[in-house]
């Protein structure tokens, strides 16, 4: 995608798409459940959440999707297939979910993705999977499942990513009863995990926390009637980059005052900062650094399991960084950026590395300097109308 320089003289409107860690995770306790339970969302559901409720859909769910909302029916289908396949696309998320909650069923399911997703590391929670008594094949996609578990005590680190516990938390009530959980390491991405806890408790899911384990309890499932789905919060530092680059002021049409990732948000705001710890948002690693190369500079730390994200997001920071004429330095796991740089116009095409949210700062970056964009509807993963709206802006 070929995009040229423009100059904004007014505020950028901008609106977000329903957050993917947030309807996923109502997905997958909607599969567990008995009752019937409307998902309600502003916008349109990312390319993760569609492969998740396709994956979702083969497991028996039933769901009628409406523009606004989606309707989940109690009522299962079956699948009786004695060996299944789910393709999980891009979804990471929905690769750990999934994989935790058939390895709870006494079926061979097998988890396969894109060219993306065979490259990433899932053996953190398979690992974990395997101390409980499931048999998983492999770590990387594709590989095959055949449960059920038959213990009901795992140590689990949680240095890495917090998705493996969130996992384990979410696949809970295919199995009545007590998992206990003991973490390993110092957290991080501390809030995704309290997101998991959050809406589980809503649920009935009794978690109880006791220095280093969790004890989590299932008893019974029952879902609200209805939960509405805020934006997708980890989107905004793109949109705060767009306003940044051009001095123009930032409207969010659609922020629905949710807290989830304010703090980090709230850090990308604070143009003083000379280090910035995004140990729990390292989705945000990518706009992050640019702003700080187009402002005061600073060095961006805490980063280490950015590495493990869709593309190595360390080292692809940089790469981006540098196709648009400005520098960085990578020391160990952090990254040093000088201040006050210009981005110019790269001289050949922007690689993405199939990373949604390396595409979407190189397009935003792009309405500055124009740049040759490769794969850039790989942005559909969170936002299927990101490009959209950087048309409308440009024309």
């Amino acid at each position: 995608m070929e995009i040229f320089p423009i100059k904004l003289s007014g505020p950028v409107h901008w609106s977000l798409p329903p957050s993917k860690s947030h309807m996923i995770r109502w997905l997958m306790l909607a599969f567990q459940s008995k009752n019937d339970f409307i998902i309600k969302f502003d916008g349109t559901p990312g390319d993760d959440i569609m492969s998740a409720v396709h994956c979702l859909n083969i497991l028996g769910l039933e769901v009628e999707k409406n523009k606004s909302y989606w309707k989940i029916f109690g009522e299962k289908g079956t699948n009786d297939e004695t060996k299944i396949i789910l393709n999980c696309g891009n979804s990471g998320t929905t690769v750990n979910f999934l994989t935790a909650i058939t390895s709870m069923m006494n079926k061979e399911v097998t988890i396969e993705g894109d060219e993306s997703l065979k490259k990433r590391d899932f053996s953190h929670l398979n690992n974990g999977l395997r101390k409980l008594g499931c048999h998983i094949s492999g770590d990387s996609p594709p590989y095959t499942i055949l449960g059920p578990i038959t213990k009901r005590r795992v140590a689990l680190g949680i240095d890495i990513s917090s998705q493996p516990l969130s996992a384990i938390i979410l696949s809970s009530p295919t199995h009545i009863g007590e998992i206990i959980i003991d973490t390993i390491g110092k957290s991080v991405s501390s809030e995704y995990g309290d997101l998991t806890i959050e809406i589980a408790e809503k649920c009935g899911i009794k978690i109880t926390k006791n220095k280093d384990e969790l004890i989590v309890n299932t008893t019974h499932l029952e879902l609200p009637d209805a939960v509405q789905i805020p934006s997708e919060s980890s989107l905004i530092p793109i949109a705060i980059l767009l306003s940044e680059l051009h001095d123009v002021e930032l409207i969010l049409s659609n922020n629905n005052k949710n807290k989830f990732l304010n703090s980090g948000i709230d850090i990308l705001k604070s143009k003083g900062l000379e280090k910035i710890n995004l140990s729990d948002y390292s989705d945000m690693i990518t706009p992050a650094a640019v702003l700080l190369a187009i402002t005061n500079g600073g060095e961006i730390t805490g980063v280490k399991h950015a590495r493990g994200k869709e593309s190595d997001r360390i080292e692809n920071t940089k790469n981006l960084i540098e196709d648009f004429g400005m520098k960085c330095e990578i020391i160990g796991d952090e990254i040093r950026i000088p201040g006050h740089q210009k981005p110019k116009k790269p001289k050949k095409p922007v690689e993405t590395y199939d990373d949604h949210r390396i595409a979407m700062t190189a397009i935003v970056l792009a309405t500055l300097t124009g740049a040759n964009i490769i794969n850039p509807e790989i942005s559909s993963v969170t936002d299927p109308e990101f490009l959209d709206k950087i048309n409308n802006i440009i024309i």
